[in-house]
């Protein structure tokens, strides 16, 4: 499947349906499938495929610069020299700093004859890069739409059976694997409209108890409030005399 991500962004390309960003799980997350996205313009968000280093202090604590130079250390040093041969990196930094350094034995800064060496390979630097970039609130936040989708592919094999397909060769596979997902597509669209049906036929019975409250309360006024008109049209009484009356 790892190697399915890129004919699959040709096929897109091809129809002019290529997208600008695409979410893929860590099976897809390899440096060659996100350099390959990138040269056809696509932004590949995935998590780096492999483990991270095993030394305390890792190469994606490192600050690099745009061309992969490193700019600071973890303890906020900057090289003294920086080369690239090729594909390979090599910083040098001030030995007096790092032999009194806390973190010596954990870093990948190793002693060398003038400098403490950071040596790593362009490939390294660029993984590195991206596991730092993995720690962001940014990229949880633009990831968490990946997670998303792992219930609709739950929901394709438990109502489908598309895992079990009863058919053999890619046309008829593909054909019977379409017409499934169509099948889910419909489903969900049915939820949809049921739910959005049943917040109207909500807000309609809130209306409905509102409107018979209101004509209950308007009945009940009437029933107090029409004798006395009518008692005051049979007796019409000028408030003049009432008062004279009263007096």
């Amino acid at each position: 499947d790892a190697q399915a991500l890129m004919p699959a962004i040709e096929s897109t390309k091809k129809r002019g349906l290529c997208p600008d960003e695409l979410e893929a799980d860590t099976l897809y997350g390899s440096d060659e499938n996100y350099q390959g996205a990138k040269s056809m313009g696509v932004e590949l968000v995935a998590p780096v495929k492999g483990k991270p280093e095993k030394s305390a202090v890792s190469l994606s604590e490192f600050e690099f610069s745009q061309k992969g130079h490193v700019l600071l250390c973890p303890q906020g040093q900057t090289p003294l020299t920086s080369k690239k041969k090729k594909t390979r990196f090599t910083q040098g930094f001030n030995c007096e700093t790092c032999a009194k350094c806390p973190l010596v034995n954990d870093c990948p800064v190793k002693p060398g004859k003038k400098y403490y060496y950071l040596r790593y390979e362009e490939k390294a630097m660029r993984i590195a890069k991206r596991r730092a970039i993995e720690q962001t609130t940014e990229f949880k936040e633009r990831y968490r739409w990946r997670a998303g989708v792992e219930a609709t592919m739950s929901e394709l094999d438990r109502r489908t059976g598309v895992k079990w397909l009863r058919v053999r060769g890619f046309k008829a596979v593909r054909f019977s694997a379409t017409l499934k997902a169509i099948g889910i597509n419909l489903f969900r669209a049915a939820a949809v409209r049921k739910a959005v049906n049943h917040g109207n036929a909500v807000d309609d019975k809130a209306n409905s108890k509102l409107n018979h409250a209101i004509f209950f309360v308007k009945e009940h006024l009437e029933r107090i409030i029409n004798p006395l008109k009518n008692y005051f049209a049979l007796n019409p009484i000028n408030i003049g005399q009432m008062l004279r009356i009263n007096i």
